[in-house]
């Protein structure tokens, strides 16, 4: 497997043809490592990746990340498509609503689910993964949230993927949390 990565790292293609078909590795690079990094290895800029995904969305845009900021908004302009967001709820005083994500809601065709269950006072649901997937086609998993910080400063890594397969076992893992785990925010 670390031969693999290693080839996809050099931007040589798979040994066998099919193992990373489809797949491209996605990064969010900080400007002090950017020269170094862009010139060494093929990765495709995390904004880049998710850009594609929110554009290329024709029937459904499905999110599963814990933070978004005002990055979300721009991001989702370059959609039609309908947006389901899964994500935690903020802590403070009692759970609560994200601000970026339910004014969304209010100007365009987006459902958003928070995951609240708890025992005691421990979340039982904490998410770090994120998952974007557009139209059961494309999906990014990987480490970067929908924030600034997350697309253009952080060190984020993850992968983006067209392989008809392993996107449509990601939909129905998303489907299935976003229907079972998640609640409105009038349940917060």
């Amino acid at each position: 497997m670390l031969e693999r990565w290693m080839r996809a790292l050099k931007g040589d293609p798979p040994s066998n043809g099919a193992e990373l078909h489809g797949t491209e590795i996605v990064m969010s690079v900080p400007p002090a490592l950017r020269a170094d990094i862009g010139t060494a290895v093929a990765i495709t800029p995390t904004y880049d990746a998710f850009a594609r995904i929110f554009a290329s969305a024709g029937k459904c845009l499905k999110i599963f990340v814990p933070y978004v900021d005002p990055s979300f908004t721009g991001l989702a302009s370059l959609t039609k498509a309908p947006i389901k967001v899964l994500t935690t709820a903020g802590e403070g005083r009692g759970p609560r609503a994200s601000p970026v994500l339910e004014r969304c809601a209010t100007m365009r065709d987006i459902t958003v689910r928070y995951l609240v269950a708890r025992r005691e006072k421990a979340l039982l649901y904490q998410m770090h993964a994120k998952l974007l997937l557009a139209d059961g086609r494309r999906a990014y998993v990987g480490s970067a949230n929908l924030t600034d910080t997350s697309l253009h400063y952080n060190l984020e890594l993850g992968l983006y993927l067209e392989d008809p397969d392993r996107v449509k076992k990601l939909e129905r893992l998303f489907d299935l949390l976003f229907d079972r785990a998640g609640v409105g925010a009038k349940m917060l």
